[in-house]
């Protein structure tokens, strides 16, 4: 079975909904209007019944209404309220005087009824009679010389059961009527409503892998669907960014393999073509090992980087004297700048403190003096600082080497980037470092910020948070006491 649609949905909730409102209402109007028609008609009844009362007179044993009959309002009152009127005498339960009506319709209590009235003095009871329901007030009244007697004043309950009839036959042709108009309209609405959906569900159809660079119309409203068009094409300027990172380093990783596996290729060719002595042979597979150790190395880079993109690497937390690691660092790589005739030095503020990974943290620091050496010619400098300051523990390393074009500086962080390509086949490495130093400062919630200029050199500042001293560890006291 094909589900609904949602214009449909909307359309036939919508109907629901005012069918049910319109069913509430009718029958809170229904039950309002009835109890306000009763109401009037048993005000009305007591005002006849008390009417009635100053016009009635007690002469000769009979009950008769006196009044002047030059009078039209006093006729037309006691004529009309006296259309269904009977009295009746409490002691005997005999009936003294009804009015035409009544005695055609043959209505007369029995004894016992009369008595049971005049215990229970004033109030309403209804009879059914051939002309329909009939309302009584009942009142009792006395004449001058003490007699009690038993005054029915009625009036036909049509008028309101046709009132609240009429009512019920409007309502049952009403809320049917309300509620195919109620779906009409909503399904109008919802059309109207669901056009710039449907417009966007085509735009959307029309954005594939090679055209991400296209997004969703906004039209402007700043309603709910401009939001839905705004985050989706956020979400596609993501997407572009990754599947374009994905076609860069898939470009790069093949550019990169294709290299070594080339001279790993050309070199067994020579040997098998060439070589005929132990020593040709040692040579070959000592250069071919160097290859393999390239390889070896950027493929562990590229895990490392793709499980700490993936989150899958943990960052400690523990104070680490970066101090005494730059200082540690430099001596150590002196004799490597020494062999390339690079001077290096040093000057390091002592005791500065940074909550991090120490491997992480040494990992910053080697790749950052490594890059400085790699790229300063034979005769030059590089130069190593930490100091503290008021922003945290600011690490400089610069050199005085080539320097990065301007254009180069906003994607040296990025996979495989080098500013120079010309350079690829005579310094190590696969451009990896600087992305895992960029990774390692943004989870130390550090800053890195590169400033060079072509021949003259290139500087780059870490500055990474410190910790006070009141957040360091006291050292563990150990009992050596046997």
């Amino acid at each position: 079975m094909r589900p609904l649609t949602l214009r449909t949905k909307l359309a036939v909730f919508y109907a629901i909904a005012v069918s049910l409102l319109l069913s509430g209402f009718a029958l809170v109007y229904y039950r309002v209007l009835r109890v306000n028609l009763e109401t009037g008609l048993n005000d009305e009844l007591v005002e006849r019944a008390a009417g009635l009362q100053g016009y009635l007179r007690f002469e000769d044993g009979r009950a008769i209404f006196v009044y002047d009959d030059k009078e039209p309002d006093q006729v037309s009152f006691v004529q009309g309220a006296s259309r269904y009127f009977q009295l009746y005498d409490t002691k005997t339960g005999d009936l003294l005087a009804e009015s035409p009506e009544l005695e055609a319709l043959g209505v007369q209590y029995s004894s016992n009824d009369v008595h049971q009235f005049a215990q229970a003095a004033s109030g309403f009871n209804d009879l059914q009679t051939d002309q329909g329901l009939l309302r009584f007030r009942r009142e009792i009244v006395t004449n001058y010389a003490g007699g009690r007697y038993l005054m029915l004043v009625g009036t036909s309950m049509e008028p309101m059961q046709d009132t609240l009839a009429g009512f019920l036959s409007s309502m049952a042709w009403l809320i049917p009527t309300g509620m195919l108009l109620a779906a009409i309209s909503a399904w109008w609405m919802a059309g109207r409503a669901l056009t710039p959906v449907a417009a966007l569900a085509v735009a959307a159809r029309e954005i594939a892998v090679g055209s991400l660079n296209r997004r969703l119309p906004v039209r402007g409203a700043n309603d709910e669907l401009d939001e839905l068009a705004r985050e989706f094409n956020e979400t596609l300027a993501r997407l572009e960014r990754a599947v374009g990172e994905m076609k860069q380093f898939t470009s790069s990783i093949s550019h990169e393999l294709r290299t070594p596996l080339a001279v790993l290729r050309g070199e067994a060719e020579i040997a098998l073509m060439q070589a005929s002595t132990a020593e040709q042979y040692r040579n070959i597979l000592a250069s071919q090992l160097e290859e393999f150790e390239k390889l070896t190395r950027m493929i562990n880079q590229l895990l490392t980087l793709a499980r700490a993109e993936s989150g899958e690497v943990k960052i400690g937390h523990e104070p680490v004297n970066v101090s005494t690691m730059t200082q540690s660092l430099a001596e150590q790589l002196k004799p490597v700048a020494a062999s390339k005739d690079v001077a290096m030095e040093s000057t390091c503020e002592k005791d500065v403190i940074v909550l991090g990974d120490s491997d992480w943290l040494e990992r910053i620091i080697l790749n950052l003096l490594d890059n400085a050496i790699k790229f300063t010619p034979a005769g030059g400098h590089v130069h190593v600082g930490l100091v503290h300051n008021s922003h945290g523990a600011t690490l400089e390393v610069r050199d005085d080497g080539k320097g990065i074009p301007a254009d180069a500086l906003p994607y040296i962080f990025e996979r495989f980037y080098r500013a120079d390509p010309s350079r690829s086949n005579r310094v190590d490495g696969a451009g990896l470092g600087l992305s895992l130093v960029k990774w390692a400062v943004d989870q130390h919630q550090g800053t890195i910020r590169v400033e060079s200029v072509p021949e003259k050199g290139t500087q780059v500042t870490v500055t990474l948070p410190v910790v006070s001293a009141d957040r360091i560890p006291a050292p563990q006291e150990i009992d050596l006491r046997v």
